[in-house]
C-alpha cells in the first residue's frame, strides 16, 4: 500500500467535519466513482443489506466521519435496530462485516480485478481504507530471457547435484506427510483409543448394553385433490391429535377435504445430521437406529438412549418428554431461559434472518431407564443443527466443552445444557459462539 497520504479537510455548512486521509494520487470522486462500480455489479446484485453497509461506511468515512463507525452506530443507522440494541446480545454487524469483506474479495477477483482503486477493511474495524490497485502482469506481455554463457562441465556437474538433493528432499518430506497422515487415520480407525474423551459427552451410549436411537423432525403435509395443492401448515407438527388442533380445523375449512398425513420430506439439515451421527457411532463400532418422529413410539424407545434432533416442534414425543429443559423454544423461536443465571438474558431472541444468525441447544439428561442416556441436538435452522452435532462429534470441540463446564474435574456423571450461537452463511455454519451453560442438579 502506498504510505503517501494527503488530508482532504471536509466542511459542512462552513463548519469543519473532520479529515480523511487519502493516499497519494487518490481523489474523492475516485472512491466514490469506485463505490459506484461495486454496488452497480454482479457481485453485488441481490445484496442489498450488504450493499447498504458497504455506501454508509464509505460515504461517512468520505465525509470525515470514518472514527464514528462503532457498532453501535452500525447497528442502528443500517440495520435499523432500535436505541436499545446491544452488539453483544445481537452480533449482526460483526456477521455481516465478515460477509463484506468476503463478497468484497470475491468482486476484486473477479468483476473488479482491472479497478484501479481497492476498497478494504482492516480486520476489527469498519471504517474503510482506500489504496492504489499493484501493477499486474500482463497475460500478453513477452517474457524475455537474459542470455547467459551455457555453464561449464563444472557448473552442470553442481546444479544436477541440486537438483537431485532438491527432489530427494521433496520426496522425503511428502513420505513424511504422507506416513502421518496415515497414522492419523489409524488412529481415528481406533475407536477404543478415542471414546474415553467423548465419554464425558455422550456417557452411557458408547456402552454396548443399549439400543442407541436418534428420532428427528417429521413435517406433516396433507394434499388437496380438489384444489390440486400439496399443503404443510408449520403450526401443525402432530399428527396424533389433528382434531383438536384449531390450526389443522382452519386448514381443513379452507382447503378440505384434506387426505390424510403425508411424511415424504425431511429438513435438509437434519438429514445431514442423521448421516454424520450414524458414521461418528460406525467408527466406533456403535449401531445407533434413526427413527423419523412419525414412526417412533414409546414402546420401541423407551428403553434405549435417546438423540432428539432438528426442530423441537416436528418432534411430538419430545415435548412429553418427562425432562426440565433451562433453554426452551418458544414459538417465536426465541430461546427463554427459564431459570436466568447472574450475566444471562431471559430471554435470547433469534432475527427474522435466521439464515445468518441462529441458536442452538445441547442438553444432557439421565434416560428413562437406570443408566441410560438423553441428548437433546435442537435447533430451528439447518446451520443451527448441523453445528450442535458439529460440537459433539469432533474432538476438538468435545475437549473445549469438556474443559469450559469441567466435566472431568470430579468422579460421577454430570448432565449440562448448552446455549450456542451460530453464524451462517448460504445454510452452512461458519461461527459458532459459546453463550452460556447449566450444571444439571445430580
Amino acid at each position: 500500500m502506498n504510505r503517501a497520504a494527503r488530508s482532504v479537510g471536509r466542511e459542512e455548512n462552513g463548519k469543519p467535519k473532520g479529515e480523511l486521509r487519502l493516499p497519494e494520487g487518490i481523489s474523492i470522486e475516485d472512491v466514490q466513482a469506485e463505490l459506484d462500480r461495486i454496488l452497480a455489479s454482479a457481485t453485488f446484485a441481490r445484496t442489498e443489506r450488504l450493499s447498504r453497509l458497504l455506501r454508509f461506511v464509505v460515504t461517512r468515512t468520505i465525509d470525515g466521519q470514518g472514527e464514528q463507525l462503532k457498532e453501535y452506530l452500525l447497528g442502528v443507522e443500517v440495520f435499523d435496530r432500535k436505541q436499545s440494541y446491544d452488539p453483544r446480545i445481537d452480533p449482526i454487524v460483526r456477521v455481516d462485516a465478515a460477509r463484506l469483506r468476503s463478497k468484497l474479495r470475491e468482486y476484486y477477483e473477479k468483476e473488479g480485478r482491472d479497478d484501479a482503486i481497492l476498497i478494504d477493511f482492516n480486520k476489527g474495524s469498519y471504517i474503510p481504507a482506500f489504496q492504489k490497485a499493484g501493477p499486474r502482469v500482463s497475460e500478453s506481455a513477452p517474457i524475455r530471457l537474459a542470455s547467459r554463457p551455457f555453464p561449464d562441465w563444472k557448473s552442470r556437474v553442481l546444479l544436477l547435484l541440486v537438483v537431485v538433493l532438491g527432489g530427494f528432499i521433496c520426496w522425503t518430506v511428502a513420505l513424511y506427510r504422507r506416513n502421518s497422515s496415515l497414522e492419523r487415520q489409524l488412529e481415528s480407525s481406533r475407536p477404543a483409543a478415542r471414546l474415553q474423551e467423548f465419554e464425558p459427552i455422550w456417557g452411557h451410549f458408547l456402552s454396548t448394553g443399549a439400543e442407541n436411537f436418534v428420532v428427528f423432525g417429521s413435517p406433516v403435509f396433507f394434499s388437496s385433490q380438489q384444489h390440486s395443492l400439496f399443503l404443510r401448515f408449520a403450526g401443525v407438527n402432530d399428527p396424533t391429535n389433528l382434531l383438536n388442533d384449531p390450526k389443522f380445523r382452519l386448514l381443513q375449512e379452507r382447503f378440505g377435504p384434506l387426505s390424510e398425513p403425508h411424511f415424504d420430506y425431511a429438513e435438509m439439515g437434519d438429514a445431514i445430521a442423521v448421516q454424520r451421527l450414524t458414521a461418528f457411532f460406525g467408527r466406533a463400532g456403535i449401531t445407533l437406529t434413526a427413527l423419523p418422529a412419525h414412526q417412533a413410539s414409546w414402546e420401541a424407545i423407551k428403553d434405549g438412549n435417546l438423540i432428539f434432533l432438528g426442530a423441537p416442534r416436528m418432534n411430538p414425543l419430545l415435548q412429553h418428554l418427562p425432562i426440565q429443559q433451562d433453554f426452551e423454544w418458544g414459538p417465536d423461536h426465541n430461546i427463554y431461559n427459564r431459570h436466568p443465571q447472574p450475566g444471562e438474558q431471559p430471554v435470547y431472541a433469534t432475527p427474522s434472518h435466521r439464515d445468518a444468525l441462529t441458536y442452538a441447544v445441547i442438553a444432557s439428561f439421565p434416560g428413562l431407564k437406570p443408566n441410560r442416556e438423553v441428548l437433546l441436538l435442537t435447533a430451528h435452522s439447518t446451520p443451527g443443527t448441523l453445528s450442535a452435532v458439529e460440537q459433539v462429534i469432533q474432538v476438538e470441540n468435545v475437549r473445549a466443552i469438556v474443559d469450559r463446564l469441567h466435566l472431568t474435574d470430579s468422579p460421577g456423571r454430570k448432565h449440562f445444557q448448552i446455549l450456542f450461537r451460530i453464524a451462517a452463511d448460504k445454510n452452512v455454519p461458519i461461527k459458532t459462539e459459546y453463550v452460556t451453560h447449566h450444571i444439571s442438579p445430580s
